[in-house]
């Protein structure tokens, strides 16, 4: 395999395309022009490209590629309690590399829900209750979503013993949906994964080609799937912080947004402090 790769990032403002050989890690040429999201995502990254030199031909190398570009991922998150499931709801989005337009927790209202068909979002994540607690709110929360005129995808992430019911009245209202496990099994426990492998897959079959992203596969040799570029840069610290290197925070200044990373357990480290709510992940954003 060739030591030369080519990383990609479609921003917000601009693409970006970095040319490096992962032998001797020296890049070898970079360039960026607008992004042209509005138009052909390709007219920009052929100026980007053109950038890093006549000689290059972006066949010739792996690419590996991100994309923030559209206002990036658009998710809104609707939980129960706040300070439990809604944040949890908001920490696997903010996790998965997208950006939370809304979030909404106890009782939906119907001014609530005609709010949330403004933000238009990509994905609306749904959860509530603990597996064995509140069954009540979260069904609520799904009756009124069918009374909207949302078109994007549904993702049920709340109490186990209703997901079925929730999934059987949004499918009714003609809504794709999506059951995975708990977001919140038990109070103090966080599984996000779940939520995060679907997202990925969702940003995947539908946002990258409704924005037409998956047309530079054919100008550029991309060997695995376009990812939300927040999620790339959250794995990228990730690895950064393996081995013995302790704790990273890193700083994504974009034309949209500025992302904070950071991989460190959270746990306090003064002597009788107690930590209280959720527990924090090893690796997340805001």
């Amino acid at each position: 395999m060739s030591s030369r790769h080519l990383v990609i990032d479609f921003g917000s403002t601009y693409t970006k395309a970095v040319l490096f050989d992962l032998d001797t890690t020296d890049i070898l040429g970079m360039g960026y022009a607008p992004s042209t999201v509005d138009s052909d995502v390709r007219d920009g990254l052929a100026h980007a490209l053109a950038a890093i030199g006549a000689e290059f031909k972006p066949a010739d190398a792996p690419a590996h590629a991100c994309s923030s570009a559209a206002g990036g991922l658009r998710v809104v998150v609707v939980g129960l309690v706040p300070t439990l499931s809604l944040e949890a709801a908001q920490r696997a989005a903010l996790g998965a590399g997208a950006k939370v337009v809304g979030a909404y927790g106890f009782k939906l209202s119907a001014s609530d829900v005609r709010e949330i068909s403004k933000h238009a979002p990509d994905i609306l994540l749904l959860a509530g209750g603990t597996d064995g607690g509140d069954e009540e709110i979260i069904v609520h929360n799904a009756g009124r979503l069918t009374k909207s005129d949302l078109s994007c995808p549904v993702i049920v992430a709340g109490n186990k013993a209703v997901a079925d019911d929730c999934e059987e009245m949004l499918k009714g209202a003609g809504l794709t949906v999506h059951v995975v496990d708990n977001i919140l099994p038990e109070v103090d426990k966080l599984n996000v994964q779940p939520v995060h492998a679907k997202i990925r897959e969702i940003f995947m079959d539908r946002i990258v080609h409704a924005k037409g992203i998956d047309r530079v596969g054919d100008e550029i040799n991309l060997t695995d799937p376009i990812m939300p570029t927040p999620r790339a840069i959250l794995d990228a610290a990730q690895v950064l912080s393996s081995g013995n290197r302790g704790d990273v925070v890193v700083v994504d200044i974009g034309g949209a947004t500025t992302d904070v990373h950071s991989i460190a357990s959270g746990v306090p480290r003064t002597p009788g402090v107690i930590q209280r709510g959720l527990p924090e992940l090893q690796a997340k954003r805001t």
